[in-house]
């Protein structure tokens, strides 16, 4: 059999859920024998892509300007007859619209996958397009798909982003060295934060920061540690130091972007956030806050772990807000509960090696390219 050869479409390459699972796709891809090639904007993730020898082309995938929508159309149209691309794979809406050009150009045919809830005004569903596939990342998105965007249900198909389970566990990982690097103990509690500082994703960072009062009154020796950076890191970096100065205590660290996630999950005694990172958390077998700008559906268990499952663990579904109350609470709930942390770690790595494994993810996703490509062949003979 011709061996297959993949495009992954991205806006950019900086740390972020839809990002961080398109490099673990290619490389997992790469592992199965796939050809891959990976085209965005460019970021911090190009560097692991480079590390598994996996081609990389910048291109301005993340700008809408004609003059670049025309460059990277152009650009995508070249690298597809360089590798004789099978099939483009965008996940976004940017990379997506540029893809259906260069279908038209060259004939290769081109999905998407739709990572969480867009935009469906007018406006945006005149310039949205989804290919011969979409695969939704939930199925929430999936309805979303449907209802906002009037996607046939035949042409979606769910498949959850997955996680790779080796670089995702605590037997592999150490973290004393990054613990040290923050002057860290390790006999302290530690509260872990992990996201893209922009917008709501951002405010989340301020009402943990707001919540640390309630919680250092109950648990003296507790760190919040925040990762990631966007337009809201230098009001978070500001507000942890007042906080940092009226406790006299350097309690609060800000650390900016960082690629190793797994050694940061691996220090947590909780671990607060929404979508792929607490899927990753999970793995590390550490027990998960969901706390998200759509809702806060607090700690996560076997009895809200389906109904986060159907909502991509965002917090949509949910009948709280995230407030600095909410979060201290459930903190507080956690750190009281060695015994509960460890059941529920336990449990998390069991769901996710059941649901969310890499491996099994880049097998529905294969299917998905071969039967498109198929098709795409049947077509083209009855011309």
């Amino acid at each position: 059999m011709e061996r297959l050869t993949v495009l992954l479409a991205l806006m950019a390459l900086d740390a972020g859920g839809a990002e961080t699972h398109a490099v673990s796709l290619a490389k997992q891809l790469k592992r199965q024998g796939v050809n891959v090639v990976v085209a965005s904007h460019g970021g911090k993730l190009t560097k692991v892509l480079e590390e598994g020898g996996i081609p990389h082309y910048t291109l301005p995938l993340d700008r809408k300007s004609p003059m670049h929508l025309v460059n990277s159309v152009r650009g995508l149209t070249d690298i597809v007859k360089k590798h004789q691309v099978n099939i483009i794979h965008a996940h976004a809406r940017i990379p997506a619209w540029i893809s259906q050009w260069v279908s038209f150009a060259t004939g290769c045919p081109y999905i998407t996958t739709a990572h969480g809830i867009y935009s469906a005004d007018w406006g945006m569903r005149l310039i949205t397009t989804w290919g011969r596939r979409v695969i939704a990342v939930s199925e929430d998105v999936k309805k979303h798909l449907i209802n906002g965007f009037k996607v046939s249900p035949d042409k979606i198909i769910v498949i959850p982003n997955g996680i790779d389970l080796e670089q995702f566990n605590p037997k592999n990982v150490d973290s004393f060295p990054v613990e040290r690097e923050l002057g860290l103990k390790g006999e302290d509690l530690k509260i872990i934060y992990i996201s893209r500082l922009m917008g709501a994703r951002g405010e989340i960072a301020l009402r943990l920061i707001e919540a640390m009062p309630e919680i250092a009154r109950v648990f003296p020796a507790v760190n919040l540690v925040i990762v990631g950076e966007g337009d809201k890191y230098e009001i978070i970096k500001q507000q942890a130091a007042e906080y940092n100065l009226k406790s006299q205590q350097n309690k609060v660290i800000v650390t900016g972007a960082r690629l190793d996630t797994p050694v940061f999950m691996n220090m947590a005694d909780v671990a607060v956030g929404v979508g792929r990172v607490a899927l990753e958390a999970m793995a590390m077998e550490k027990p998960v806050i969901i706390a998200g700008e759509a809702g806060f559906m607090g700690i996560l268990g076997p009895e809200n772990f389906k109904m986060a499952m159907k909502h991509n663990f965002s917090g949509r579904g949910a009948n709280k807000k995230t407030d600095a109350q909410n979060i201290a609470e459930a903190i507080k709930t956690l750190l009281m509960d060695a015994d509960l942390r460890k059941k529920l770690g336990a449990f998390g790595r069991q769901e996710v090696a059941r649901y969310f494994s890499i491996e099994t993810m880049t097998d529905e996703v294969l299917k998905v390219y071969h039967q498109v490509i198929e098709e795409d062949k049947n077509e083209s003979n009855r011309q």
